[in-house]
């Protein structure tokens, strides 16, 4: 999970909250063909959006939101950090509000998504991300990524591909390291699907490295010219999957700023 800044309202989210500040998230999925099709646009344009501002990464495990093909779902839907079915009296409307939604992707529990042999998990005990979140009010039990510092607070080990807390960083930040490690828990980020992808993007750096050692670079050197290859968005606009694990495995504290895509 990284820090996320988002742009403003998608135009349709803005004007669809601004007729019908009421309404339901699901409001037209059982109206008419064209209430249905307006829905869909609107649906599709704010998924883009979120996913534009968040560099196509899932809000909560960081791997990378995959369009569907062949038929195949999309590893990609939006989510609501508070429950949009949980609505007390005088608060917002979590169901349109913009603040609360965040693309994620499937959480391994979709057996038709694109890539199933990776993404899929026949365990329903190994889901992530908003799947065992479900529609439990987690605001003040884990951490928002809307929220976060521009700073790493996690810790990733290339010999397992486990994320854990940097619990020090988290004191120097005032952050409450037993929220961090129940952001941990709640989304499931140690699931097998996930230990495995991250295990294998820290010992593809780990190879390059190593490779650069053997061409006579310096370590600094070597990590220098890996880091400034991968932290940059590419022309599509897209964040290297599992970000903060290169970031804490290349000794990277601060977000990398770069003016142009590769």
């Amino acid at each position: 999970m990284k820090k996320i800044n988002k742009d403003e309202e998608p135009n349709r989210l803005g004007a669809f909250k601004a007729a019908h500040p009421h309404a339901l998230w699901e409001r037209d999925k059982d109206s008419t063909v064209e209430a249905f099709r307006c829905c869909s646009a609107r649906y599709q344009e704010t998924q883009q959006q979120l996913r534009t501002d968040q560099g196509n990464l899932c809000a909560y495990c960081e791997q990378d939101l995959l369009s569907g093909t062949n038929g195949a779902l999309e590893d990609c839907r939006i989510e609501h950090f508070h429950p949009k079915s949980k609505r007390q009296p005088g608060e917002p409307n979590w169901g349109l509000e913009w603040s609360n939604l965040l693309a994620v992707c499937c959480g391994g529990n979709q057996s038709r998504v694109i890539n199933p042999e990776q993404r899929f998990d026949t365990e329903p005990k190994n889901y992530s991300c908003d799947v065992p979140k479900g529609d439990k009010i987690l605001d003040a039990t884990i951490l928002n990524p809307l929220n976060l510092p521009n700073l790493n607070i996690w810790k990733f080990h290339r010999s397992t591909g486990h994320i854990s807390v940097n619990e020090g960083f988290c004191i120097s930040l005032g952050l409450n390291v037993e929220i961090a490690y129940q952001t941990i828990e709640e989304l499931n980020l140690n699931s097998p699907r996930l230990i495995r992808f991250r295990k294998t993007v820290l010992d593809n750096l780990n190879h390059l490295i190593t490779e650069r050692l053997k061409q006579g670079q310096e370590v600094e050197h070597a990590i220098n010219s890996i880091a400034i290859s991968v932290f940059r968005k590419n022309k599509a606009g897209d964040w290297p999957p599992f970000f903060s694990a290169t970031r804490f495995y290349l000794g990277q504290q601060v977000e990398p700023i770069l003016a142009h895509p590769i």
